[in-house]
């Protein structure tokens, strides 16, 4: 599959914009539903926000506002 196919595919499987094109008729309900268990679950990578050990940039951002 082409680079440019794949970027399609992949638009047309976003959730930000699935609901668009079911009701255009470019994609079922069911395909969706089957495409999205395909996919593997990657909630063990991910990473909670907050600042690095060490990281002291919120410090000089306080010390330029006053």
């Amino acid at each position: 599959m082409s680079r440019d196919a794949e970027s399609k595919n992949d638009r047309l499987y976003d959730k930000r914009t699935v609901e668009r094109s079911i009701k255009k008729g470019l994609l079922t309900r069911k395909d969706y539903d089957k495409h999205i268990k395909t996919l593997e679950d990657v909630a063990a990578k991910g990473v909670l926000g907050g600042p690095e050990p060490g990281d002291d940039d919120h410090e000089d951002a306080a010390a330029v506002a006053e």
